[in-house]
């Protein structure tokens, strides 16, 4: 009887684990299509971008230590990516800051729990990191146009 209950138990673990992978594979292809729409929505810069999410960031949160459940967040960031290239599409309205873009060719949206920041922009090279802390409010067009006209 111990042998029986102990594979019953084995395979109930199983199914588990294989669900939950089956959950986070959708909600970050989800996620990842949330950044594909952002870079399709930036056409006032007249040229395209590659973005992307950084999911090493997101991954090396310590999700256990601040008690909070890594699945549960991705659609938080799903959300707040809606408005990312709208936001920095409407910087490039501005020919200005449309000038400034022409030497970025990448954006990277990162996740961080640092709670000093709401929504950071740095330029490297021509790579435009946009961090955001992933615990607070979903952001917005304005949240990131602001970041980018900091870093621009």
């Amino acid at each position: 009887m111990k042998k029986v209950t102990l594979v019953l138990a084995m395979l109930v673990g199983s199914t588990v684990a294989v669900a939950g992978g089956v959950a986070e594979k959708k909600a970050r292809d989800a996620v990842d299509a949330a950044v594909a729409k952002a870079a399709s929505d930036i056409k006032s810069c007249g040229k395209k971008f590659t973005v992307t999410f950084d999911w090493k960031a997101y991954d090396a949160i310590d999700w256990k230590g601040i008690g909070r459940d890594k699945l549960d967040y991705m659609e938080n960031e799903r959300m707040s990516l809606a408005d990312l290239g709208v936001g920095l599409d409407k910087l490039c309205a501005d020919k200005d800051y449309k000038a400034a873009f022409v030497k970025i060719s990448n954006i990277v949206y990162r996740s961080t729990n640092d709670d000093k920041i709401t929504v950071k922009a740095t330029v490297s090279g021509s790579t435009l990191t946009i961090a955001n802390y992933s615990f607070g409010s979903t952001r917005h067009t304005d949240d990131y146009e602001t970041a980018a006209k900091a870093a621009l």
